[in-house]
């Protein structure tokens, strides 16, 4: 029989007020597919639905202990098993280094869904069981819930049941660990703990850090004892370091009592008084209800999935930056906390690049209004000179105190103009836009006065110019060795887009009588004549015999004695913003070319490739094509043709820009965002949008399994969709 766990959830979960999607593995072969959740400070818990840890990522507790950055592995496994009767079953799943796959508890599995928290159904030998995992919003803790039916065909026949009494186990093992590293086991007495009744606390490190370990019911027994070599496939297949050991501190055991809730805690730092998986369950549904009802769009399965995902992304701003004299200080109030937007799980920090151009989608297409002007005013107060922050760096030695910030790119700075006017535009939130204003004014004023690591204004065109050739300040930022991999010294078409884009909307924000915003005589006069300088400028980049634009011109000769100043005529994206942003320089005519272009030799159904099939230096395969690509050779391929999905929202941008509103633009954009709401649901990270894709067929899912901007371009443009 099959199992209705849809219904069952619902029975459980009656506040539940969107579709579950439910997924049947085989039970001939793993389901790799993974899942996730995070607790809104950095943190997470993640893994497969056939239970394997496949990257040193995957665990069921990681801990920010900067929120949002410099996460660890708190905890890494919970391995169950059951009894019942005279028979034992194992429910883990796990690969090791000589290449056998035990236990094998994927083939009790009925059914999985992650909604609204990653649920596996076991199936054992007509017995089920339902284990649930939930993560807390704002804590460092995981509930691990287990509710057992006993044999449902019995109950159905009107048979009485037996009086059997199952007894769980759950072994865990740990390897506390920045995420990035893996453990290797040793002679020495690791984790030391204090145990008592229902409550065992383990310190991790010789900082005192703590795992604590709660269960309602049952007998732990603690231990001390290494498991050797767990395989990590998915590192295999990215040429990192690719096993592991972990520790077994300990196990609980437990009876299981039919219709009844089971309920572990595991936590960092601060233990749980008393685990109740069922009471978070509750309260976290009740917090997607909100996020789904706020957004007020139409309702199906996958808007309101991409409204959840959108919440991934959003957490704190590292604190230590706000004390340490943010020109917002009133944003450091719990109820308007600075906020920042993290890149993607699993590996990436936050971003500045990501926050802003993600924010449209993440925040205003879910009308949470609040946190985008937190995350505007965040990157606003991290603006040095003409720069704003890019990342939060992680300390890189224990000893460091605290993370640091890096100024390593300057299309961040022009993406808060964008962003600023496109919350403007929704919001007309005139107080917080007059207080961006002048973030706004000095990064241009910061531009066209001063020269800044190599970045400078070319007075005689108004183009931005970037003399260094061994820095990148555009998202094509890839390195091996320290040199870059796109080097786009010179002019580039991107950052004089934005650029154009920049001073437009400054000039227009100032221009709102609205606003009632003091700008000066003099910077008005010079941020005119910029404007209409730049956009003549601009012509420079048109490609006459290719009829598109050139990536890059005037780079400088390698040659300081050589006058000449080359121009890259490469068929990249970067040219897709010259159409896709809101204040453009070029004619219509000219626009619908740069499509076609874009079109014939750089669209996938799955995202926008980086670089032309017909250039030599093309890489169709993220890795250059190579079964286990180390770091190198995916970083030669990451902006050489791999395709990137979030590209395709500015493509849609610029269709709407070119074409307009029509019947025909609309019934396109569908078409083109249809792939990527089958991947949402079905490939890769179910409830995720992976962040990059083969550039060659089948385009197969590569990089960050869960990547801001393309979960947010993918809910911007559905959420347009749904509105016309």
């Amino acid at each position: 029989m099959t199992f209705g766990l849809i219904g069952w959830l619902k029975s459980r979960h009656k506040a539940i007020d969107y579709d579950i999607p439910v997924y049947y593995p085989s039970r001939d072969k793993r389901d790799n597919r993974e899942w996730l959740v995070v607790n809104g400070l950095g943190g997470y818990s993640m893994g497969t639905i056939c239970g394997a840890n496949r990257r040193r990522y995957h665990c069921v507790l990681s801990a920010a202990l900067y929120p949002p950055v410099w996460r660890h592995i708190v905890l890494s496994r919970v391995e169950e098993l059951i009894t019942i009767g005279s028979n034992t079953y194992e429910l883990a799943t796990s690969s090791w280094t000589s290449g056998v796959i035990s236990p094998t508890g994927y083939k009790h599995l009925e059914s999985f869904t992650f909604l609204p928290v990653p649920t596996w159904v076991f199936e054992l030998n007509g017995r089920y069981l339902i284990k649930q995992l939930v993560m807390p919003y704002g804590k460092n803790e995981v509930y691990l819930n287990y509710h057992y039916l006993g044999d449902l065909s019995l109950s159905e026949s009107g048979k009485q049941p037996s009086s059997e009494e199952p007894a769980l186990t759950c072994r865990f093992l740990v390897g506390f660990r920045d995420f990035h590293k893996q453990v290797k086991g040793s002679s020495d007495d690791r984790y030391p703990q204090f145990v008592s009744p229902n409550q065992s606390m383990v310190i991790l490190n010789e900082s005192g850090a703590r795992l604590c370990l709660t269960w309602q019911e049952g007998q732990y027994e603690a231990q001390k004892q290494w498991w050797w070599d767990y395989k990590y496939t998915e590192e295999t297949n990215r040429g990192e370091p690719d096993n592991e050991d972990l520790f077994l501190v300990g196990a609980v055991t437990s009876k299981l009592r039919k219709g009844k809730d089971l309920s572990i805690g595991a936590s960092f730092e601060n233990a749980i008084a008393n685990p109740d998986g069922h009471a978070e369950i509750e309260k976290l549904i009740e917090r997607q209800n909100l996020l789904i009802k706020r957004a007020s769009l139409p309702r199906s399965q996958r808007t309101d999935q991409l409204i959840l995902a959108c919440d991934q992304f959003l957490v704190p701003a590292f604190e230590e930056d706000r004390k340490a004299g943010s020109r917002f200080p009133e944003a450091n109030q719990e109820e308007n906390r600075n906020l920042s937007v993290l890149e993607g799980y699993p590996w990436f920090n936050d971003s500045g690049r990501a926050a802003l151009m993600s924010l449209p989608g993440l925040c205003l297409s879910t009308r949470r209004f609040a946190q985008a002007k937190a995350v505007l005013k965040t990157f606003a107060g991290r603006r040095k000179d003409a720069l704003v922050a890019n990342r939060t760096v992680n300390p890189k030695e224990e000893g460091e105190k605290t993370p640091t910030l890096e100024y390593n790119s300057l299309d961040t700075s022009f993406w808060l103009f964008w962003a600023t006017w496109h919350y403007y535009r929704i919001t007309r939130d005139k107080e917080t836009v007059t207080q961006l204003l002048d973030e706004l004014c000095a990064i241009f004023t910061a531009l066209e006065d001063d020269t800044i690591y190599g970045i400078k204004l070319d007075h005689s065109d108004g183009l931005i110019s970037c003399e260094l050739p061994s820095v990148e300040f555009s998202w094509m930022d890839s390195r091996v060795a320290e040199i870059p991999i796109t080097p786009r010294a010179g002019k580039a078409v991107d950052l004089n887009s934005l650029w154009y884009n920049a001073l437009a909307s400054l000039h227009n924000l100032l221009g709102e009588s609205d606003l009632e915003y003091k700008s000066d005589e003099k910077l008005l006069s010079r941020l005119e004549n910029r404007l209409k300088q730049t956009k003549e400028g601009l012509k420079k980049f048109w490609n006459g015999e290719l009829s598109c634009l050139y990536d890059v011109i005037d780079t400088p000769s390698a040659n300081e004695k050589e006058k000449s100043r080359k121009k890259d005529a490469s068929l990249r994206p970067n040219q897709l913003f010259a159409v896709a942003l809101p204040f453009r320089a070029f004619e219509r005519d000219q626009e619908k070319q740069i499509l076609a272009a874009i079109e014939n030799e750089l669209i996938t159904p799955m995202g926008i490739r980086t670089l032309s099939p017909n250039d030599t230096q093309y890489q169709g395969l993220y890795g250059c094509g190579f079964e286990h690509a180390d770091q190198y050779h995916r970083d030669l391929s990451y902006h050489q043709g791999t395709a990137w999905a979030f590209l395709l929202g500015f493509y849609c941008d610029a269709l709407l820009n070119v074409y307009g509103p029509l019947p025909e633009t609309k019934s396109r954009i569908k078409i083109i965002l249809s792939p990527l709401l089958e991947h949402l649901t079905q490939e890769s990270l179910v409830g995720g949008v992976s962040e990059i894709f083969d550039g060659a067929r089948p385009h197969l899912a590569r990089g960050c399994p869960a990547y801001a901007l393309s979960t947010a371009e993918l809910m911007r443009w559905q959420t347009w969709l749904s509105r016309q």
